[in-house]
């Protein structure tokens, strides 16, 4: 079944645009291309360390030189901030915590720093929503065969509001899914590199499949 944010609502939710709830900031590309980076400094996101389960991730990180702080400090993240990928895969989203204070965001990416932070868990769990990528598909327009969105679009992306003590209950039922997909996927990890390990040695013969 396919849903969009157009379909009808209880009579006790209301529906906004992005633009509303947030401010919506582009990063500083002109601050963050390739030739203006470094192997130290202050901590750069891309699109690459968004999750798909809307977390930071902290592998294969970029800098800007630490002489170019004067230059940024408008750019700079703080905790409940949500970063949204503005190409390749827009709409996929993250939420800065205490560990990524004071980072900075490219320019394929956009920051969304809500005016009501109550709904950070919730939005966050809508922009990842198949209601949400349907409309991004659908908003999305493609530079080179690369989907991107702007922030003048964004900004009109309709976004349900229950009242809040339901938006509490749906983020709690959601982050708890979220935490045992985590689970899920590190024992399938584990599970992987422990058949790696051992199956050269059963295909060799230096280990019995026979064990206890």
């Amino acid at each position: 079944m396919t849903y969009s944010a157009e379909q009808p609502i209880p009579a006790d939710w209301t529906t906004t645009e992005l633009g509303v709830l947030c401010e919506i900031q582009s990063g500083p590309g002109h601050l963050t291309n390739p030739a203006s980076r470094s192997n130290a400094g202050i901590p750069l996101l891309r699109p690459m360390n968004i999750g798909y389960r809307g977390q930071i991730v902290h592998a294969d990180l970029t800098f800007l030189p630490q002489e170019a702080e004067s230059k940024v400090d408008q750019y700079r993240l703080r905790p409940g901030d949500i970063v949204c990928a503005r190409t390749g895969d827009p709409g996929r989203a993250a939420r800065i915590t205490d560990a990524e204070a004071g980072w900075l965001f490219s320019g394929n990416l956009l920051r969304l720093r809500l005016r009501a932070p109550e709904w950070q868990g919730y939005l966050l769990h809508y922009l990842g929503s198949p209601v949400a990528k349907n409309w991004f598909e659908q908003a999305s327009t493609s530079t080179v065969g690369i989907p991107s969105v702007t922030v003048a679009a964004l900004s009109k992306l309709p976004v349900n509001l229950p009242p809040h003590a339901q938006a509490a209950a749906i983020t709690e039922i959601l982050e708890g899914l979220s935490e045992k997909i985590a689970v899920h996927e590190e024992i399938a990890r584990t599970t992987a590199e422990l058949r790696d390990l051992i199956s050269p040695a059963m295909f060799t013969g230096a280990m019995s499949p026979h064990w206890n």
